[in-house]
């Protein structure tokens, strides 16, 4: 059985700490779809690195145009280095190394290098001038196409940036996506549940990783146990 669940927030739904509820959607600890994790990097008005641990975004695209989407709230460091540098650069870092990802949040000062200080290694991108993240098995450079509130009035901004170039490492590159996405170790931001009828938090946010990656096409394909034919 379904519940039908009303989009206005319930009163009896307490924050565990100040202003959760203002700065994000009470629904997204209801639904608690993960998002990937990845790193935005860019410079700080006097050159220095920034970095950015995040999951509010996502890449999409079509011949000739591939874009990097993000969502920042309009008081961060990385939404004034955007609007100021117009580039920034998406690292998605593996498993391994989400204790640099977490110690980028507390080495976050107005001019420092963010990224060396939090046991990162920099290494210069090709086409912009923001810095990637050596340890990121992928990482892709973009430049601002647009950007815009996600609505009236609303802290959250909305950018769209071309990648103009990307890069791998040859560790991850095995043709098998199986196997590609078993070597990548990619996070996945896992939200803190909150049960939608009492207002009750189940616990904190956590990481997720892809547990399971299965391929289900067959050589002629069609996913496994597929019998409804394509109509015309």
């Amino acid at each position: 059985m379904k519940h039908e669940i009303d989009i206005a927030q319930p009163e009896y739904l307490v924050e565990d700490w100040p202003g959760k509820y203002e700065v994000f959607s009470w629904l997204e600890y209801v639904v608690t779809v993960p998002n990937p994790i990845f790193i935005v990097t860019t410079r700080k008005a006097n050159g220095a690195p920034n970095a950015n641990l995040h999951s509010w975004g996502l890449l999409i695209g079509e011949k000739g145009n591939y874009s990097s989407l993000l969502a920042l709230l309009d008081h961060s460091h990385t939404y004034a280095n955007i609007l100021r540098e117009e580039e920034w650069c998406i690292c998605f870092p593996s498993f391994e190394h989400y204790p640099q990802c977490f110690e980028t949040i507390y080495c976050n000062a107005p001019d420092n290098d963010e990224i060396t200080e939090a046991g990162f290694t920099i290494e210069p991108a090709k086409t912009v001038r923001a810095p990637r993240i050596a340890e990121c098995p992928a990482n892709l450079e973009c430049r601002l196409e647009w950007h815009r509130p996600l609505y009236d009035g609303s802290t959250w901004h909305l950018f769209a940036g071309r990648v103009l170039h990307l890069a791998m490492d040859e560790a991850v590159m095995m043709p098998d996506p199986v196997e590609r996405m078993q070597a990548m170790g990619l996070m996945y931001n896992v939200r803190g549940v909150v049960n939608p009828l009492n207002g009750e938090l189940y616990g904190p946010n956590t990481l997720g990783l892809l547990s399971k990656v299965e391929k289900i096409f067959t050589d002629d394909g069609k996913p496994k146990g597929w019998r409804i034919q394509p109509q015309g």
